[in-house]
């Protein structure tokens, strides 16, 4: 049982190792593209307002999240066991109203 499952293991790592392109893309012919080709310049936004206007969105986003009710914690003073007590009797609330009388 061991062996099957080192071996069937072994069979998926391999199976991974060959299947990784190891982010090279060959081309048609099978050569790769020369490392002269790769660009020098970087792509990076550096532009202060487009950050300024992403650091706008985010806390608009955090503060209509923590204007949501839901966000609030619950309340430290909420017994557990008041709760499922209560609980408790919304289902048995429940299920009495739907035998019949």
């Amino acid at each position: 049982m061991r062996a099957a499952l080192i071996l069937a293991l072994l069979v998926a790592g391999a199976a991974g190792c060959a299947s990784a392109d190891n982010g090279a893309t060959a081309r048609a012919d099978g050569s790769f593209p020369a490392l002269t080709s790769v660009p020098r310049e970087t792509d990076a936004i550096t532009d202060p307002q487009y950050w300024a206007q992403v650091e706008a969105e985010v806390l608009a986003a955090g503060r209509e999240m923590r204007a949501n009710p839901r966000s609030e914690p619950a309340q430290p003073q909420q017994d557990p066991a008041v709760f499922l007590e209560d609980a408790r009797q919304d289902l048995e609330q429940a299920r009495q109203s739907h035998e019949p009388n």
